[in-house]
Order: C-alpha cells, then sequence, then structure tokens
C-alpha cells in the first residue's frame, strides 16, 4: 500500500468570464480530521485480518492496533519517528518512521492518479483513483473528500476495507505510550 492515508477532492477554478470547477488530478491522501476506523485486511493466504487505525489531526500522529497481535504501531509524522509498543513486554522501541514521509492534510498526492468514479464503502462515498503503491504494484485507492483511505484492490482482489469509520475526537494520550513502558532506541 502506498504509505499514505486518505484523500480529499480538490477543486481548481479557472477564470474565463465566470468561474469552472476543473476535475482533481489527484487525490489528498493523508487525513484532514480526527479519526477512528476499523479496516479488513486480506493476508497473502486470502484469511482476513483487522486492525484499528487512528489518527489526530492535529498532531499528525497515527496508531494502529492490529487485531491479535501484542504489538501496537504510532508514528509520529511531524517527528518522523515510529514507536512499536510491545504490549506483553511493555517495551516501546523507536526508530525513524518508514517511508518517504507524509503528504500534508489538504495536499494532492504527488505521483501519477486517474481518477475512476465514484463509490460508496459503509456507507461512506469515495472516490475510486488508480495508482501504484510502494512496490509499483497498479492499485486501485478509495479515498473520501475528507482525506480518508477506504479500501483498495489490485487487479480486481481486495486488499484493504474500512468496516467502521467515526470521525470523533482522538485525545491526544492515544499516541504516547502508556506509563510503565520502557523504551528501547535501537543501536545506529
Amino acid at each position: 500500500m502506498k504509505k499514505v492515508f486518505g484523500l480529499a477532492l480538490i477543486s481548481g477554478v479557472a477564470f474565463s468570464g465566470a468561474l469552472k470547477a476543473q476535475t482533481p488530478t489527484a487525490p489528498m491522501v493523508t487525513p484532514m480530521v480526527d479519526v477512528d476506523i476499523t479496516y479488513m485486511v486480506v493476508g497473502p493466504q486470502g484469511q482476513h485480518l483487522h486492525q484499528r487505525m487512528r489518527w489526530n489531526a492535529n498532531l499528525w500522529r497515527q496508531r494502529v492496533d492490529p487485531e491479535g497481535l501484542p504489538s501496537i504501531m504510532i508514528t509520529d509524522y511531524r517527528a518522523h519517528k515510529l514507536m512499536v509498543l510491545d504490549t506483553q513486554a511493555h517495551t516501546a522501541v523507536v526508530s525513524v518512521a518508514p517511508g518517504d514521509g507524509l503528504t500534508a492534510p489538504g495536499v494532492p498526492a504527488s505521483g501519477s492518479w486517474k481518477q475512476v468514479g465514484p463509490a460508496t464503502i459503509v456507507g461512506q462515498p469515495c472516490m475510486i483513483w488508480e495508482s501504484v503503491d510502494t512496490d509499483k504494484q497498479p492499485t486501485d485507492f478509495c479515498y473520501t473528500t475528507d482525506g480518508l483511505l477506504l479500501g483498495a484492490t489490485q487487479g480486481g482482489r481486495l486488499v484493504v476495507q474500512a468496516s467502521s469509520v467515526n470521525r470523533v475526537a482522538q485525545s491526544p494520550d492515544l499516541f504516547d505510550p502508556p506509563l510503565g513502558y520502557h523504551r528501547i532506541d535501537p543501536a545506529k
């Protein structure tokens, strides 16, 4: 998947005696609102896995809780840090966040994008866009107008799809390790 999150449609305006909206050329791929989304992810053997993703728009922080795993991933995109919490050992391993960085909320994604058409996932309208993932695989992504990724397919095969979307304030405390966790900084 692209190391980007959500999308909002942008409208260009041209002046030729009257204002006209132009078709967006790329989605916004970072949430512009606080959100709590549960995703169904299709694993390599076709198994359905679930993960919860929460985003704090003011902090530019993401928290991912994979179902059934003793780990939580917290990414601070402003500080370019990834923290992996081991909920059994009560440790927090801190490293540089992977990827090329984050596309700022409200900024169109870079790369080549083709708008395909509208869709609805879990009652939420979104726009399907053709592009490639970080492994350069052709992928269709469905983004909402406020920057939320709701689904992705590759070659007609479902990769990820939202099963619930809640646009609610996310407490900053969710994006810090709980008290009692021991921080580990990997050797450089």
